[in-house]
Parts: structure tokens; C-alpha cells; sequence
């Protein structure tokens, strides 16, 4: 059914085409208004305005002005017809709270650790430990120097202890029960 009905549209746009009077090339001349037409618009402050300007100039129309960088931020800047409630104005005071924090960070505190616990392997009854760093594996055994910033000391109490030698501080990593 559908293209039963395409296809009688396509013929019937096909006859029209077809049997179109042909374009003579003629321009359409500008609108004419009748004289009840003209009579409504308010003719008069325009010709006031042309008789006031000096006969050797024409009405001259001032540019506007651009917008300043601060301006423009402000005309597009977030906007919202919600008031604000109290939950987000303590979320906004936590949020620069915590950025004062990171700011204000000890400088001889260590990095957090680029470790992640992959899984432990024992042959032979010694253990290496299976480590991810970024997009590397690594495997750690105690004693081995770890991202040229780290030694590997072993397992403390559950954790993989750490040190960060450029500060030489101790770190832990905190794993879980080591079967």
C-alpha cells in the first residue's frame, strides 16, 4: 500500500513538472501598498528626522559598542532559575574547603602510592607480590626497588609495606588477607 502511494506521488509530481507554464524570466516588481495602507504607518518621525539632519549628510547610525571579555563571560555564564538551597550552598562551602585543603598539603608528606595489588605467587616458599603501576604489571619481591622511588620492604600485618626513598618514609598498601 505504501508504495502504491509513493508512486502515484511520484507520477503526480512528475505530470506538474511536466506541465508547468514556463518561467518567462520576469522580475516581480516591488510591493505596492494601497493608500489606507501608508496612511497607518508612522510616516512622520521619519521625515522629521531627515528634515533636522544637514542636507550633506545622510542619517548616520552610531555602531554599538562590543562587549569586553567580562561581559561576555557573564552573558553566557551558567544560569538557573532555582534558589539555592541550603544542601547546595554547604556542598559549595565543602567543595572549597576541600580545595584549600589539597592546597595547603605538607610539602614532606610522600605521594600516595601508584600501586595497585594484583595477587601473590609463592615458589619454593618465597612470595612475590603481583602490582600494578599505571598501565605496567609489576612484580615485587622484598628488597626490590619499585618506579625508581620505592623499595618494596615486605608484608607488615596484612598491608605491603613501602618506602618512598627521596623522603625515606614508610608506606602501606593495604591488601586484604594474604592466603
Amino acid at each position: 500500500m505504501k508504495k502504491a502511494v509513493l508512486g502515484t506521488a511520484a507520477v503526480a509530481t512528475l505530470l506538474a513538472a511536466l506541465f508547468a507554464p514556463e518561467d518567462e524570466g520576469s522580475i516581480v516588481g516591488p510591493a505596492t501598498a494601497t493608500p489606507r495602507q501608508v496612511e497607518r504607518v508612522a510616516v512622520a518621525p521619519l521625515v522629521a528626522a531627515a528634515a533636522a539632519a544637514p542636507a550633506n549628510r545622510a542619517l548616520a547610525i552610531e555602531p554599538r559598542r562590543g562587549l569586553d571579555d567580562e561581559e561576555a563571560a557573564i552573558l553566557f555564564a551558567k544560569q538557573s532559575w532555582q534558589p539555592e538551597t541550603p544542601k547546595k550552598i554547604m556542598l559549595d562551602q565543602q567543595a572549597a574547603q576541600a580545595t584549600r585543603t589539597v592546597a595547603t598539603v605538607d610539602a614532606n608528606a610522600p605521594p600516595p602510592l601508584p600501586f595497585q595489588f594484583l595477587g601473590r605467587f609463592v615458589d619454593e616458599g618465597k612470595a612475590a607480590y603481583f602490582l600494578q603501576a599505571g598501565e605496567r604489571n609489576v612484580v615485587a619481591r622484598p628488597g626490590d626497588m619499585l618506579e625508581e622511588r620505592y623499595r618494596f620492604d615486605g608484608v607488615v600485618q596484612g598491608s605491603l609495606q613501602f618506602t618512598y626513598l627521596p623522603l625515606n618514609l614508610k608506606q602501606t598498601l593495604a591488601v586484604g588477607d594474604l592466603n
